[in-house]
């Protein structure tokens, strides 16, 4: 046993340690491979070995995830040497916790797999929260972005142009995910076929309608830059009610805590009183 957890320890490291070494992205392999004549490094084979693991609709599904999130340079397999690793130092964090507090056999057994659950569940966590707090970014940042592209398209500029120009009014996730768009249409690929594949990059549903909008008024000829301020005034509309939804359900959550904190210090400061003039000795 005072061998395993040492071996324990260091298999988790070393998982952690690879999977935490970056990856190319789509975007920067293929110009690298334009430069470079295919010639494009990839993961080693320790990690192609591992993804060999995981099942192709399961590799699909987390390459989703990680695009929504914005890590490409993390790839199904370095996730899953993650979870993996997070999972056996749970696992040992959790024994050793265990071994020291000398807790009953089937005690030390659920903490220890509860352990092991936590840690496995950390970089998804982690994954969630990231995919969540981009989607957040993109909606604020959307209304100001539409509008700088309507203004500079009125002002006489072509659309690709227009969005290059309103990048720096986008920071973050939507200005990188329009300058990948852009980077796509410079090799060669169509407008309409670069803002789609950054709208299903993105999965994010007014920027995906936004991109619809974009194609369809460009498909049947119809001024962009009006489709592009309506749109802009949607989504601050949308935002609005959001927050006005999100202040609605403030009163049920409140529940909860109010009757676990409040009501009892309530009942202490009224009825304490009268109990401590009941019980005390005559």
């Amino acid at each position: 046993m005072a061998l395993l957890i040492p071996l324990a320890v260091a298999v988790s490291a070393f998982l952690l340690a690879l999977s935490l070494i970056p990856s190319k992205s789509a975007l920067d392999k293929t110009l690298e491979e334009l430069e470079a004549g295919g010639l494009v490094p990839k993961d080693s084979k320790s990690v192609r070995a591992f993804g060999k693991i995981l099942s192709k609709e399961s590799q699909g599904k987390m390459s989703r995830r990680l695009a929504e999130a914005g890590w490409y340079t993390v790839t199904p397999a370095r996730m899953g040497m993650r979870i993996t690793g997070g999972g056996v130092g749970g696992l040992v964090l959790a024994f050793v916790f265990v071994h020291f507090l000398h807790l009953p056999a089937t005690i030390g057994l659920v903490m220890t797999l509860f352990g092991a659950g936590v840690g496995a569940y950390a970089p998804l966590s982690m994954l969630q929260r990231a995919v969540e707090a981009r989607k957040i970014a993109v909606q604020k940042a959307l209304p100001d972005f539409l509008d700088m592209v309507a203004t500079t398209v009125q002002a006489g500029l072509s659309v690709n142009a227009a969005l290059a120009y309103a990048i720096d009014a986008a920071p973050g996730a939507l200005g990188e995910e329009i300058s990948a768009a852009l980077s796509e249409i410079r090799l060669g690929r169509s407008r309409s076929d670069a803002l789609r594949a950054a709208a299903e990059r993105l999965q994010q549903q007014q920027f995906s309608t936004t991109i619809s909008a974009i194609t369809q008024a460009e498909r049947l000829g119809t001024d962009i830059a009006k489709v592009l301020n309506e749109l802009a005034e949607d989504v601050r509309n949308q935002r609005v009610m959001l927050v006005e939804e999100m202040a609605a359900k403030l009163p049920v959550k409140m529940v909860m805590p109010m009757a676990l904190f409040m009501l009892p210090s309530l009942f202490v400061v009224i009825f304490g009183a009268l109990a401590a003039n009941y019980l005390a000795p005559k």
